[in-house]
């Protein structure tokens, strides 16, 4: 008879609860595995609304590696680790530039830890200390956290997106039109980020709306804020969008689903709701809902690109999205991408190029019992 084995699942950003949810469900259901889950906000929410229980982690991100925050992090993680003794700890990603739970836990192990990735080749080596493993989206995602890390992974497939195959996608939508009363004009909605701070953010988001505002029809605005952004920073974009338009729906509460399929044209700059937005293509039976990564500003553009290999994006690469570069015409292009063709476009590349994530969790879950405990 084999030994169950104890996995510590971890979240902080929402990206991360909605990746690691279905791994979680499933594994709660298999008697092959004892369930542990630790989690911040904004994911200890998101978990707790799908009846997950979590270890809630009520300390704020460190700032530095050296300041008090990261010491009580690191305390608390060593503190979890010895209680519940894991045989493997799958931690989510979290954004670069702060230190959490799910980067405390990787630090101080002494079992196999792998990282959920969420986005192409990325990690948060607050800490310093790389997991054993990636589980990573696909082949785009292997090649970049080779290339910047060094390190081994796996394509495992997108494990939040199997549900999407059971979402009644016309009658979600009708549903959330209804709710906002809309007036059967198209709709084009912002999706915000915690990126206030960046560069060229707010310039974009300006552009964005005097870019819809200058549209040749009239057009129904949303705005989807991003669980990390603060009151403050959900205020100014309203506060900057209304300067331009007439009416700007806030979707403050709204379920991520909901909120994109509403919408026939979904923006943002580089947030995993554009990949959402791509797979409730691949799931739809007909052209649904065209994805724009926002990357007009040169400022903001110069500064992502350092970070990121925009090149290297399925959204690029593969066609799942509308990308607005610096320099082109960001209102023809938005206006385009609501149309009939455009959406066809998205789609037709959604249909062709995605995998269907379906094993997806299963697939981690049998890599969970062919590791060992130790690291």
């Amino acid at each position: 008879m084999h030994t169950r084995k104890t996995i510590i699942f971890s979240a902080r950003d929402a990206a991360a609860a909605l990746y690691a949810a279905p791994i979680i469900e499933l594994a709660l259901g298999d008697d092959r595995f004892r369930v542990v889950v630790v989690a911040q906000e904004p994911a200890l929410s998101i978990l707790r609304r799908r009846s997950i229980t979590s270890i809630a982690v009520e300390l704020p991100a460190a700032e530095s590696a050296g300041d008090l925050n990261a010491a009580a992090l690191l305390s608390q993680a060593e503190l979890i680790l010895q209680r519940e003794q894991p045989d493997v700890v799958i931690a989510g990603l979290s954004s670069p530039g702060q230190g959490g739970i799910d980067e405390a836990l990787l630090q101080m192990r002494s079992c196999t830890g792998f990282l959920l990735q969420d986005f192409w080749g990325e990690w948060n080596g607050f800490f310093g200390r790389k997991p054993d493993l990636f589980l990573v989206l696909d082949e785009a995602a292997a090649a970049l956290t080779r290339q910047a890390h060094g390190i081994d992974c796996v394509v495992v497939g997108s494990t939040r997106h199997a549900d999407y195959a059971a979402l009644e996608m016309l009658k979600t939508r009708q549903t959330a039109r209804t709710r906002i009363g809309a007036s059967g004009r198209p709709l084009i909605g912002w999706f915000g980020q915690a990126l206030h701070d960046v560069p060229g953010y707010s310039r974009s988001m300006a552009a964005w709306s005097r870019a819809v505002r200058d549209f040749p029809v009239e057009v129904d605005v949303v705005y989807k804020p991003h669980p990390r952004e603060s009151a403050d920073q959900r205020q100014r974009t309203l506060e900057l969008m209304r300067a331009c338009l007439p009416e700007v729906h806030f979707l403050e509460a709204w379920p991520i689903e909901d909120s994109l399929l509403l919408c026939d044209c979904v923006c943002a700059v580089m947030s995993n709701c554009l990949y959402d937005a791509a797979y409730l293509n691949f799931h739809s039976p007909a052209p649904l809902v065209t994805p724009v990564a926002m990357l007009h500003s040169a400022e903001l553009h110069a500064d992502l690109s350092s970070k990121i290999a925009f090149e290297a994006l399925p959204y690029i690469a593969l066609g799942l999205a509308k990308v607005a570069l610096p320099g082109s015409d960001l209102g023809g292009q938005l206006f385009s991408a609501m149309s009939e063709e455009g959406k066809r476009d998205c789609w037709q590349a959604a249909r062709r190029n995605l995998a269907d994530p379906s094993r997806a969790a299963a697939h981690i879950l049998d890599l969970v019992r062919s590791h060992g405990g130790g690291s």
